[in-house]
């Protein structure tokens, strides 16, 4: 009790980045890019680049419905509601679906289960923000949230559910300075937290650089009777050395990121994530499982050419195994049972590919997944899962890059879809959904056809 008082107290004073949100086509460079620098708050940076004078306000009613052609018919059914009220120095957002998901649908069930069957879900969004000047502003929410140019992070995505956060954002010049906490939990039952802190330097109009650091910390750990770590919340710390400090064994992370625009309408951008190192053990190589890592190298790409508007992107992703993992799902950088990063978790690479076309209220999208991951077997843990500890590993050394199970993968979305722009960009699509896996011991092979109508408000995470 005293801790969640405590963290609602810290409400009043400490930043998320921006929600990966988007209501037009093409409308900002990227509708995954956290971190633009609008004039007013980092909600809907789309919808008004200059600032407006007097107050803003929206209601826009919210729908989601798609089935499957299965037997029998697969997929889900919700509706919602979404809310923007924004003045001089204060907004509010609101947006919230709620319905159905099949049990084996392919759609992403990311919300949050408050009623049996567990099928049934509220996905909630919610943001209060103050800005009291040009340089600062800070906000209150539960929602997801999204670091990195990529259609993944390394850093942090908004695959999963939604959780509580507090955070600041100060804008001086060409930096940029964001320090979130979330409130976490997993399925030990015991809650944990994260503070992260990203840092953004414009070099220019063409250069952006990006450090990143965060540490889940449990709120009490019952082997040792530590409590609540304080000391986290300073928003201006550096989390490593702080670790080392107070002789703790949390789960921290550090990430560093550019992007460089090659020309007015191509960018080329990169991660890279370091959960942990052993310099001597990499220099011997020895492939010590230590040696946590995370990549990500992209291009995109969009455009306008005789009224049709396009956007491609081509990006790689791997990342070494027992990345993310700690000790167990107190620690590992997870959330009610998915992951904060990307989808696959560890043990994997992966290149993803994507093109977009659009004419007028028709849009074609096309998606593509092509990699591997080494799935652990039945008894052993070769560190894909990174809920499971990473004390049951078979050795120390010799660990490479898609050990265990190999498992082949390719992943493809063709979707057309028709916008209605009258009813607030809703959509009505079609689409071809193919999943092809393959390893020693199966093949599976999914072709599925969808229909429905949606509000193209949140990113679609299928694979």
């Amino acid at each position: 009790m005293y801790i969640r008082l405590l963290f609602l107290i810290g409400f009043l004073g400490i930043n998320a980045g921006v929600h990966a949100q988007s209501l037009g086509f093409l409308n900002q460079d990227s509708p995954h890019d956290s971190l633009r620098k609008p004039d007013r708050f980092p909600v809907f940076p789309a919808i008004h680049a200059t600032p407006i004078t007097g107050s803003f306000k929206r209601l826009i009613p919210l729908m989601d419905m798609g089935f499957q052609a299965e037997n029998p018919v697969q997929g889900k059914l919700r509706g919602g509601l979404h809310i923007d009220l924004e003045k001089s120095m204060f907004f509010m957002r609101f947006s919230s679906f709620i319905g159905l998901y099949s049990n084996h649908s392919i759609f992403n069930a990311n919300g949050v289960n408050i009623l049996k069957p567990s099928l049934f879900q509220v996905d909630p969004g919610v943001r209060l923000g103050i800005k009291p000047s040009k340089y600062f502003n800070a906000q209150i929410g539960f929602d997801r949230n999204f670091y990195g140019e990529g259609a993944r992070s390394l850093f942090l995505s908004d695959f999963g559910k939604p959780y509580p956060f507090i955070s600041t954002r100060f804008n001086v010049g060409p930096l940029n300075y964001q320090a979130m906490l979330a409130y976490l939990w997993n399925n030990s039952g015991q809650n944990k937290f994260q503070t992260t802190h990203f840092f953004n330097c414009s070099i220019g109009k063409k250069i952006d650089l990006q450090f990143f650091e965060s540490v889940v910390f449990n709120s009490g750990d019952t082997i040792t009777n530590r409590s609540f770590d304080p000391s986290y919340l300073n928003p201006f710390m550096v989390i490593r050395p702080q670790e080392y400090a107070i002789g703790s064994g949390d789960n921290v992370l550090i990430g560093l990121g550019a992007s460089f625009r090659l020309s007015t309408n191509i960018k080329l951008y990169g991660q890279f994530m370091l959960d942990d190192f052993l310099l001597s053990a990499l220099l011997n190589k020895s492939q010590y499982w230590g040696n946590k890592y995370a990549g990500q190298l992209g291009i995109k790409c969009r455009g306008l050419r005789k009224n049709i508007k396009y956007q491609w992107r081509i990006e790689v992703n791997a990342a070494r195994p027992y990345t993310y993992a700690h000790l167990g799902d107190a620690l590992s950088y997870t959330h009610a049972s998915q992951v904060l990063a990307h989808p696959l978790g560890a043990n994997f690479k992966e290149v993803f590919s994507q093109f977009k076309i659009a004419k007028n209220a028709w849009t074609f999208l096309g998606e593509f997944s092509i990699g591997s991951q080494g799935i652990d077997t039945s008894a052993i843990n070769y560190g894909s899962n990174i809920f499971l500890p990473y004390t049951s590993r078979p050795f120390d050394v010799g660990v490479v890059l898609l050990q265990g199970n190999k498992t082949t993968f390719l992943k493809s979305r063709f979707s057309l879809s028709f916008t209605f722009k009258s009813l607030n960009f809703t959509e009505l699509f079609g689409e071809l959904f193919l999943i092809y896996s393959r390893n020693k011991n199966l093949t599976h092979v999914t072709f599925t056809p969808t229909i429905g109508i949606r509000s193209p408000i949140f990113n679609d995470y299928r694979f």
